[in-house]
């Protein structure tokens, strides 16, 4: 028993998104897998037989099990069974958005392939942010139950549909953010999370699941790598790759998660749940090396978990996390303890109510300012998972009601692990999006200022080329405006891995009035020179021929206007999976047949391709939820093939265009209303390779 209790307090900061999946046998027939095609089938069967001992060790191993049932649905796409399981493996690991084609295909199929494609499939809408098909879902599942299984689920059920209700709400009010990955010198296709900084953001320190090494073993209860603590050095604006912290900071059992870490950079909290339920300890920095993590304070340690573990800027109050069931509201809860003028720390206070809920609470963090507590939540509105909130205490020492931080900062993933820079400008967390490295990965917001119309879209829209002035919809570029200024920018724009120089173009926008304030064309070499009107933050594009959507900020702000600034900056390279929105393409109504309208669009796309002519991309058809799923199928499917066809007679190889037809399973607004109808009615492209 008490190995067993050791197992399911391990890995505690892999915190499992708020779905559920019931994992029922579903099993790939020999017999109906095979048709009448002999070639192929040997090999296909053989990768059916190691992806089922994958997908039954896990979720961990779940990618590597899709990547072998998507090779053997290349000899039969048809079989309910084998897409059903690509589609639980799709909504479970990463690349959700992949999930419902092939749960359709399953359902088209055989509508009782298994007892939960439709929890399953709602789980896939819920990510996929199709709230109103998420709660049709939900609730046709709730009506194929017997009564008693009814009463079991139905609650769980039922908080899954409020937070699509809290998502609806919260995707009609996106915050103006900036999202960036920070790169696989950090991130790995195992969960990387809890960002932690040094003093002066010297270095980072962070937790991974990644595989350590050769012999790195696997937890049983989801089949992922154990924890370990990882840091990475800063290099200029940059990181250095991240290297295992090793013994003693790392425990041999490879469970240990980083937690915190003094302002000064010297004392690193660690959390270990092999000992007395799980709790905190504490490394320290003499001369240059880490010691043995030591036990903290008895008020921080129970024989319950004690987690997330955080000192305020006074170093006067410790805020951590508990399950203390004496002391919470339910679940985990977050604790305050306040030091006494004799130097010892008080008994832990529950925070309150207006912060923590009847679910968990985690990643409590303290803002620099003192008063400002972020932290996340399964609770209040949430709109999936955990969400990231904040709350403010005010003169009186009471805690403001929490707030959501808002869309596309929170997903109905988990999202967690808040924390700002020391000026405020920048925020990093942990979440899953589409375009990461696999899991969980750690991601950097910057904000551009409240109430403004959105300058930039959010989504992975990460495809760029030098575009000619004039043209509208597919590339839209801004007039540069003429203005007299007093601040020069000088550097260069390079390729991130070769450093050589590389021909842009780069915009400043003002981020208080939204607008592009200024415009420059950096040379063969790289080099640039921009004029700016004052001394303040912008928001910087620069847009490259074959290179990733590059957007962030830089403060001019106390620079001397009397000397030039110099700014160098690195791009990307595109890479698979990004996807465009082409705008401006039209069709007949219910049919496929292009409109006149839209050939203005489609040269540009043509442009585009024959300017990068090794891409191979998909074009995918969208349709709006009005009407049935095999009728927009069929309709998306058709409009898609409608594109690539137009492209083809235009001198495009056929060989590098894929035609597919999502329906209404990948919106990116919501049905409710007429303009959310009208913008999923729409065409995209996907990079697949290059």
């Amino acid at each position: 028993m008490k190995y067993l209790r050791y197992l399911l307090l391990i890995c505690l900061f892999f915190l499992l998104p708020g779905l559920i999946q019931a994992q029922y046998p579903v099993k790939i027939k020999k017999s109906e897998f095979k048709t009448e095609k002999e070639e192929g089938f040997d090999a296909a069967w053989e990768n059916i037989k190691m992806a089922d001992k994958l997908y039954k060790a896990g979720k961990g191993t779940y990618r590597e099990a899709r990547e072998h049932y998507l090779f053997a649905s290349k000899y039969n796409p048809e079989n309910a069974e084998l897409n059903y399981k690509i589609g639980v493996c799709y909504v479970f690991s990463d690349d959700k958005y992949e999930s419902i084609k092939y749960l359709t295909r399953a359902f088209l199929a055989k509508e009782d392939v298994a007892p939960d494609i439709r929890l399953v499939a709602a789980q896939g809408y819920h990510l996929m942010l199709e709230f109103d098909e998420a709660i049709n879902q939900y609730t046709k599942y709730l009506e194929s139950l017997d009564p008693k299984h009814y009463a079991e689920v139905r609650p769980r059920i039922q908080k899954y549909m409020d937070e699509c209700v809290n998502g609806k709400i919260l995707v009609q009010n996106p915050q103006r953010v900036i999202i960036n990955n920070v790169g696989d010198k950090i991130n790995s296709v195992g969960d990387d999370y809890n960002p932690m900084f040094a003093p002066n953001d010297t270095a980072m320190y962070f937790t991974s699941r990644r595989e350590h090494d050769e012999k790195a073993k696997r937890s049983p209860i989801d089949n992922k790598h154990y924890e370990d603590i990882y840091v990475a050095t800063a290099d200029g604006d940059d990181w250095l790759p991240a290297r295992n912290m090793g013994k003693p900071v790392n425990s041999k059992n490879h469970n240990s998660a980083g937690v915190g870490i003094s302002l000064d950079g010297t004392e690193l909290f660690v959390y270990r749940g092999y000992k007395a339920g799980g709790g905190i300890y504490k490394s320290t920095l003499k001369e240059g090396k880490w010691g043995t993590p030591k036990n903290v304070p008895s008020q921080f340690r129970s024989k319950n978990r004690e987690t997330s573990y955080g000192v305020s800027p006074d170093n006067q109050t410790v805020y951590f996390v508990s399950d203390n069931e004496k002391l919470t509201t339910g679940g985990k809860d977050i604790f305050y303890s306040e030091q006494t003028a004799s130097g010892k720390w008080g008994d832990p206070q529950n925070i309150g109510s207006e912060i923590n809920t009847p679910y968990n609470e985690e990643a409590v963090f303290m803002a620099p300012d003192g008063k400002t507590l972020f932290f996340s939540s399964k609770g209040h509105n949430t709109m999936g998972g955990f969400d990231v909130f904040k709350s403010e205490l005010n003169d009186m020492g009471e805690w403001s009601p929490a707030v959501n931080m808002g869309y596309p900062v929170n997903s109905p993933d988990d999202d967690i692990f808040y924390k700002i820079t020391p000026d405020s400008r920048y925020a990093f967390y942990s979440t899953n999006r589409m375009g990461g490295f696999g899991g969980k990965d750690i991601y950097k917001l910057v904000f551009l200022g409240e109430e403004k119309e959105m300058i930039m879209s959010t989504e992975d829209v990460l495809i760029a080329g030098i575009q000619e002035e004039g043209k509208k919809g597919f590339f839209t570029p801004v007039l540069p405006v003429d203005i007299d200024t007093a601040y020069i920018l000088t550097g260069k724009i390079f390729d991130s891995k070769t450093m050589d120089g590389v021909k842009a173009k780069l915009e400043f926008i003002d981020v208080d009035i939204s607008q592009v304030i200024a415009t420059t064309i950096a040379n063969d070499t790289g080099y640039y020179r921009a004029s700016l009107p004052e001394g303040k933050a912008y928001g910087i594009e620069i847009i490259a021929k074959d290179y990733m959507f590059f957007l962030d900020i830089i403060d001019v702000s106390g620079e001397d206007s009397d000397e030039e600034i110099h700014q160098d900056f690195g791009l990307d390279k595109v890479e698979v999976g990004a996807t465009v929105v082409l705008e401006n393409i039209f069709f007949e109504t219910s049919k496929a047949t292009l409109k006149p309208e839209s050939f203005t669009q489609l040269e540009q796309v043509l442009k585009f391709m024959n300017s990068n002519p090794s891409i191979r991309m998909e074009i995918s058809g969208h349709t709006d939820n009005t009407g049935s799923l095999k009728l927009n199928t069929r309709l998306s499917q058709s409009r898609a093939e409608s594109v690539v066809e137009y492209l083809v007679e235009h001198g495009i190889d056929a060989a590098n265009l894929d035609a597919m037809g999502y329906a209404f399973s990948q919106p990116i607004s919501p049905n409710d209303t007429a303009e959310g109808r009208a913008k999923n009615r729409r065409v995209e492209f996907k990079i697949l390779s290059k």
